[in-house]
């Protein structure tokens, strides 16, 4: 496992910081149609308690790394690596969209664009998120497989029905270290023999 310096994390921390800054920025554009005011604060609030909590998890990880088992590190640096990709990349991209959709602000006029353009940049957020989401929860087990009949005119006859298996990119220890799912039984029955 890649070990990163102190210097490294904090200056992810710090791109996290300033992303979520304009990404809040924005966030304020949107809240400020909501009439109630306990909703507009309950989702100001929880937008910087996440941000905060990730950004002390991942510091507080990273001084406290080595004195942790190292199967409990792959389990923690996994799930802080996950959280962290799923909500780094949609806030990103809905900066990025809502910024520029305001800053070229062509195409809708004035009236519309104070609801059109945070939508868009709201959706354009939350899209990647629940695909990521998708990934990590629902669709991670469904494996594929593909079974595919090779002849060759030279191969000796004592090859004749030999069958192969090929397995790759299961990702099985990516985020939650579920390397069980792998037991022989089951994948003989995954693969249909």
């Amino acid at each position: 496992m890649r070990s990163y310096s102190l210097f490294t994390i904090l200056l992810l921390c710090l791109a996290i910081l300033l992303v979520d800054i304009f990404a809040f920025y924005w966030l304020q554009s949107i809240t400020n149609l909501i009439a109630s005011i306990f909703f507009k604060n309950t989702i100001h609030i929880t937008f910087w308690v996440f941000t905060i909590g990730l950004i002390f998890s991942i510091v507080t990880l990273k001084i406290r790394l080595d004195r942790i088992d190292p199967r409990r590190k792959q389990i923690l640096i996994s799930s802080l690596y996950g959280l962290t990709i799923s909500s780094f990349i949609p806030k990103i991209i809905f900066v990025i969209v809502i910024s520029v959709l305001f800053f070229t602000n062509f195409v809708f006029s004035e009236k519309e664009s104070l609801l059109v353009i945070p939508l868009i940049g709201l959706f354009s957020g939350f899209l990647p998120f629940f695909v990521i989401a998708y990934g990590i929860f629902k669709s991670i087990y469904n494996f594929k497989t593909y079974h595919l009949k090779i002849e060759f005119n030279h191969l000796p006859e004592k090859f004749n029905g030999l069958k192969i298996v090929h397995i790759s990119d299961l990702h099985l220890g990516s985020f939650n270290y579920r390397f069980h799912i792998l037991k022989i039984r089951s994948f003989l029955r995954l693969i249909g023999t």
